[in-house]
């Protein structure tokens, strides 16, 4: 599969070819599935939580006599059929999370690549190491690749790079990934992918053929 190479300040320079081994795998729906569905499970907080009848203030006192009232026998206002009472099998605080295994992983990130590639929907530039913050410079970058109103840009680049985060960061249709930190849902969720040279390097070091 091919991708345009695109300079610096976003001119077309070449057509190249995508490595194989990473473009060119199997496609697997279920990979995708099971590490978005570990994904968005790791990000909830699970601070839900509801007070039982031993944790409800009051109540310590028995509404009324046992017998002799009339009434049906009561031994605290905090009982779960009391408004104000206890709930009864709510929501605890609990955690969430899980991890899906290196394979399952492996295959995902390389499920959405190889349908990234096959939609023409990936843009190759050149190593950015920009010495200054300058939100102006990387919008002009992605006007120039020819992106503008063209929705959501996942870019993805090779390590952390401060001035550049900080850079692209108030672009709103513009989502920064690190190479280094590839979470299914960031490459899979955008209209097109930007991937630097150096980040090409990363996942095909990490995710490539015979990891």
């Amino acid at each position: 599969m091919k991708a345009q190479k695109y300079s610096k300040e976003g001119k077309l320079l070449s057509e190249i070819e995508l490595p194989a081994s990473l473009f060119e795998s199997k496609y697997s729906s279920g990979a995708i599935y099971d590490a978005i569905k570990a994904e968005n499970a790791n990000l909830r907080s699970g601070n839900h939580h509801t007070k039982t009848r031993s944790e409800v203030s009051g109540g310590g006192k028995k509404p009324w006599s046992q017998k002799g009232t009339g009434r049906a026998r009561q031994g605290s206002i905090r009982a779960p059929h009391w408004v104000g009472g206890g709930t009864v099998h709510g929501p605890r605080k609990r955690d969430y999370s899980y991890n899906v295994s290196p394979k399952v992983k492996r295959r995902a990130v390389l499920s959405v690549l190889n349908k990234k590639a096959q939609d023409a929907v990936i843009k190759v530039v050149e190593d950015l190491d920009p010495k200054e913050f300058s939100t102006k410079a990387f919008s002009t970058l992605f006007n120039n690749i020819g992106l503008k109103n063209t929705g959501v840009i996942g870019f993805l680049v090779g390590g952390e790079n401060d001035f550049l985060k900080k850079s692209v960061r108030n672009i709103p249709t513009v989502k920064y990934i690190n190479s280094k930190r590839i979470a299914v849902r960031d490459i899979l969720y955008n209209r097109n992918l930007v991937i630097t040279e150096g980040a090409l390097g990363e996942i095909l070091k990490h995710y490539g053929e015979g990891k």
